[in-house]
C-alpha cells in the first residue's frame, strides 16, 4: 500500500473531532472526506458510489512512513534496583510455543545495539540462554545447548555470580517423566566481573534494539506464556533454586528480592503487579492474553476468578497489536449540520496499485437525540472480528475449501495490495491464528483495517471470484434505503454497548446489517428492553447474535472473544473459556440461554461459499397477518433468484426458525431458502454424531427462513435469515421482489400506525 491509515474512533458526533493516522510512501498525499453510498464495484449492480463532502480537512498533507510495531511484551520502568551490575538471579516458569524462531527475550534489561545489560533468553537454537554485557559492549552469551520443547512448561533460572565469574542455567521441564532429555543444568565460567547498565525499561517477552532511524524498539518478542517471573540481587545456590521450584516463597530470600511479579492479579487490566516491597510494577503492551492457565493449573477449576493462583501466566505473541500508535496526519471536526451516515477519509498518493485508501467512520446524531425514525445499527463488532482476515493464507484452510467445492475454486491469495499489506505486516482477525498456532482472542480498531473498506471482496466467496462481505456488503443496504427515500440515522455496536437502550428509544425501527454476529451482554440487554417497549426489529442478515463478545474496560477500542462449542476457526484451550476483560464465559450466546431465535425468530443453521439460492413462499405467507409483506409480489414466484452475493438472496450463512430454541410459537415462517449444495453443512454445534448426512442436499436443517412475528406493546420482528439478502436489493434498478418485500416491511415498521 502506497498510502494507508486508520482513525482514532469509528463513531463520531457533530462537534466532535476525529483524528486520522496515515502512513505514506510518498512525500505527500491527498485527503478528501466522502460520504459512502454503494461500496460494491460489481458492474452487475449500481457500481461504486461516493459523494465528495466540502470540508476543511480536504487537502494535501506531508507523507511519512510509519511502521507497525507488532509483538506483545511487558515494560517495567527503569530503576536503579534493576541495574544489576553485579550478581543476580532471574527465574520464571515459561511455556514456549515457537522455541526455534530466532532469539527471544524472556526477562531482559538488554540493549542489543549496545551489547549492554543482562537478560534471560531463548537462543537461536531454541535453548535457554543468559546474555551478559559490560559497559564497553563486550558480551558473553551462555546457553544450555539443549532445545526447549514446544508447548511444555519449564522452570527456568539464570544465575550470574560476579565474584566467581560463573553462570548457571536451570532448564527443568514441569513433567512427571524424569527422563525428559530437555532437562539440564548448565554451568559455565565467564570473563565478565561486572555488567554495564542502561536506562532502558526492564522487559518481559522481548529485548531492546535500535532501528535504522536510531529509535529503540522492542524486538525478539517471545511466543508463549510466562508465569511468576522473579529477580534476585544475589546468585542463588542450586539448593535455593530447587526450593523455589518446589514452591518456596520468594520472601524466604529476604533482602535479595528485587521484584516478584504476580501475574495472577488484575486480569482485566494491562498492569502487572510486583508484590515485593519495591513495587516495581509494569505495563503490558499490545494486549497479550490474560486469564490463561499457568504451570500449576490442576484442571479442577476452569474460571480463573475462582483459582487465580492457577492462572498466574500471561500469553505473549510476536504478532500481537493493540495500538499502532502512529502520529496524527490530519483531523476533522464534524460540522453541526452534517447528516448521520457512513463516511470515509479518501486518501490518494502516487499511481497504480495501492495508491488509494478509504478510512471509514460513522456520523451519528448527538447523544440523546435522533433525526429519523429508523436507526441502522452498523455491526462494528463484526467488522472488528473480521478485521484483516487472512484465513486464505493458511494452506490447510484453502485445501479444505477445495475439498468441499472441487478444484473449480480459484483462490489466488494474496494478490491485491490490501491483502498483501495484511499478510506482510502480520495483521490478524479473530478468525486467524497467531504465528505459534494459538487463536487470536482480541481485536482493536486502533490499527489499519484493510478489509473494512469499500470495493473489498472476500476472496473465498463465489468459488473464489469473491463477493462483498461485512462493510462493503452493508453498503448494499444503506444505498437501497437512500434510493427508496428513507431517512435514517447510523449508530454503531460500540455506541449501543456504551449507552444501552436509551440509544434505541427514539427510533420506531432498528435495522441490522448483513452479519451482526458479535454482541456484548449490554447490547443484548438493550435490544431486549427496546423490543419489550414496542421497538421494531428488521434483522436483514444471517449468523447474527452468535458469539459472546466483550469490550475491554477502559479500552472500548478492543473486543475479546473466546471460541468454543461453535462453528469456529480455532478453539480456546481447556480452562481458557472465560474472557480476561470481563470474566464472563465465552462461546455462543445459545449456551448461555440466549439463542438468537428468542430475539429474531431465527438462528444460525449453515454456511457455504459456492452459490446462493432463492426463497420460496411457505403456507404462512398467505396468513392475513403477513399480507402487507407480500403486497406487489406475485404469488409463487421465487424470491431473490438473483443478487450480488453469490447469485441469490439466500446464502453464504443462513438461519432457520426453531421453536425448541426459542422461536415464538406465533411466529410465521413466510418463505424458506433450500436446495443448497453439500458445501453447505449443518452447523457443528448441533451435530452430536458425525455422519454423512449433514450437507445441503440431504439435511433438512440446512435452510434459511424468513420470519415475521408481533411483539409486545406494538413491536414486531422481521428476519430474513441470510447474509446474502441485501445483495439482491439493487437488482433490476431496485425493482425486484426482494426490494419490494423489504420496502413493504420498512414502510410499515417506520410508521407511527400500529402493526396490527
Amino acid at each position: 500500500m502506497q498510502v494507508v491509515g486508520y482513525a482514532d474512533r469509528l463513531s463520531v458526533q457533530p462537534g466532535q473531532t476525529i483524528k486520522f493516522m496515515v502512513s505514506c510512501e510518498h512525500p505527500s498525499y491527498r485527503a478528501d472526506i466522502v460520504r459512502l453510498i454503494h461500496g460494491d464495484p460489481n458492474p452487475k449492480g449500481p457500481g461504486f458510489k461516493e459523494e465528495l463532502i466540502d470540508s476543511n480537512a480536504n487537502g494535501e498533507y506531508t507523507g511519512i512512513h510509519q511502521d507497525l510495531l507488532i509483538g506483545s511484551y511487558a515494560s517495567i520502568p527503569s530503576n536503579q534496583l534493576l541495574q544489576m551490575a553485579n550478581s543476580f538471579t532471574l527465574q520464571a516458569w515459561i511455556y514456549p510455543t515457537t522455541p526455534v524462531k530466532g532469539s527471544q527475550g524472556i526477562l531482559t534489561k538488554w540493549s542489543d545495539s549496545e551489547g549492554i545489560g543482562y537478560g534471560l533468553f531463548i537462543d537461536d537454537d531454541g535453548s535457554l540462554a543468559l546474555w551478559l554485557g559490560d559497559q564497553t559492549g563486550r558480551t558473553e552469551k551462555i546457553k544450555t545447548g539443549n532445545p526447549l520443547r514446544k508447548g511444555q512448561w519449564y522452570f527456568v533460572a539464570g544465575v550470574y555470580d560476579a565474584t566467581k565469574r560463573t553462570v548457571t542455567l536451570h532448564q527443568q521441564p514441569v513433567s512427571m517423566w524424569p527422563n525428559d532429555d530437555s532437562r539440564t543444568v548448565t554451568k559455565n565460567s565467564v570473563s565478565l566481573s561486572a555488567l554495564g547498565t542502561n536506562n532502558k525499561p526492564f522487559l518481559m517477552a522481548g529485548y531492546w534494539e535500535q532501528n535504522e532511524n536510531g529509535d529503540h524498539i522492542v524486538r525478539g518478542c517471545f511466543n508463549g506464556k510466562i508465569d511468576r517471573p522473579r529477580l534476585f540481587s544475589k546468585p542463588l545456590s542450586d539448593n535455593d533454586i530447587n526450593s523455589l521450584q518446589q514452591g518456596q516463597p520468594p520472601a524466604y530470600f529476604g533482602d535479595s528480592i528485587v521484584a516478584v511479579w504476580d501475574l495472577s492479579k488484575d486480569f482485566s487490566s494491562d498492569i502487572i503487579t510486583d508484590v515485593s516491597p519495591n513495587k516495581l510494577h509494569g505495563t503490558l503492551v499490545n494486549m497479550p492474553a490474560r486469564g490463561v492457565t499457568g504451570h500449576n493449573w490442576t484442571g479442577k477449576e476452569t474460571d480463573y476468578r475462582n483459582a487465580p493462583k492457577e492462572y498466574g501466566a500471561v500469553y505473549f505473541h510476536d504478532d500481537d497489536l493493540e495500538d499502532a500508535q502512529w502520529d496524527v496526519g490530519f483531523t476533522l471536526t464534524i460540522p453541526e449540520g452534517m447528516r448521520s451516515g457512513i463516511y470515509a477519509a479518501r486518501l490518494t498518493a502516487g499511481e497504480g496499485e495501492g495508491n488509494e485508501d478509504h478510512i471509514p467512520f460513522f456520523v451519528r446524531p448527538k447523544k440523546g437525540s435522533s433525526t429519523a425514525p429508523i436507526a441502522f445499527l452498523v455491526p462494528t463488532n463484526s467488522y472488528l472480528a473480521y478485521a484483516n482476515i487472512h484465513l486464505m493464507s493458511r494452506i490447510e484452510i484453502v485445501e479444505s475449501w477445495k475439498a468441499w467445492m472441487g478444484e473449480q475454486i480459484n483462490i489466488n491469495y494474496p494478490s491485491l495490495p490490501h491483502e498483501k499489506y495484511i499478510v506482510n505486516n502480520e495483521l490478524h482477525s479473530l478468525y486467524d491464528r497467531h504465528s505459534d498456532g494459538s487463536g487470536v482472542a482480541y481485536s482493536s480498531r486502533l490499527r489499519p483495517i484493510l478489509d473494512m473498506r469499500p470495493k473489498v471482496h472476500m476472496p473465498v466467496l463465489e468459488l473464489g471470484e469473491g463477493a462483498p462481505h461485512q462493510f462493503a456488503a452493508d453498503l448494499h443496504l444503506t444505498d437501497w434505503m437512500e434510493n427508496q427515500g428513507y431517512e435514517f440515522d447510523v449508530i454503531t455496536d460500540e455506541d449501543l454497548h456504551l449507552e444501552g437502550e436509551s440509544l434505541l428509544a427514539p427510533y420506531l425501527v432498528l435495522v441490522t446489517g448483513s452479519h451482526p454476529e458479535y454482541w456484548s451482554e449490554q447490547m443484548l440487554d438493550a435490544l431486549e428492553t427496546y423490543q419489550g417497549k414496542g421497538g421494531r426489529l428488521m434483522y436483514l442478515g444471517g449468523n447474527g447474535f452468535y458469539w459472546v463478545t466483550s469490550f475491554a474496560p477502559g479500552k472500548n477500542h478492543v473486543i475479546e472473544i473466546r471460541r468454543w462449542r461453535g462453528t469456529e476457526a480455532w478453539e480456546a484451550d481447556p480452562g481458557e473459556y472465560h474472557h480476561s476483560t470481563t470474566g464472563e464465559i465465552g462461546g455462543l450466546w445459545r449456551f448461555r440461554g440466549r439463542p438468537p431465535q428468542k430475539l429474531t425468530g431465527v438462528g444460525f443453521s449453515s454456511q457455504g461459499f459456492d452459490y446462493s439460492v432463492p426463497y420460496h413462499s411457505q403456507p404462512d405467507s398467505v396468513n392475513p397477518r403477513a399480507s402487507f409483506i407480500f403486497e406487489g409480489v406475485d404469488k409463487g414466484e421465487p424470491i431473490g433468484d438473483f443478487g450480488l452475493v453469490m447469485g441469490g438472496a439466500g446464502g453464504f450463512e443462513v438461519d432457520r426458525a426453531d421453536i425448541a430454541l426459542g422461536t415464538p410459537t406465533h411466529a410465521l415462517v413466510l418463505a424458506t431458502a433450500t436446495g443448497f449444495s453439500d458445501v453447505y453443512q449443518h452447523v457443528v454445534e448441533e451435530v452430536l454424531i458425525s455422519d454423512s448426512k449433514q450437507g445441503g442436499s440431504v439435511n433438512s436443517m440446512v435452510k434459511g427462513d424468513m420470519v415475521y412475528f408481533e411483539g409486545e406493546n406494538g413491536g414486531a420482528v422481521f428476519s430474513v435469515g441470510s447474509i446474502a439478502w441485501c445483495g439482491s436489493l439493487s437488482h433490476n434498478n431496485y425493482d425486484n421482489n426482494v426490494s419490494k418485500i423489504t420496502d413493504n416491511v420498512l414502510k410499515r415498521f417506520s410508521a407511527e400506525d400500529p402493526i396490527s
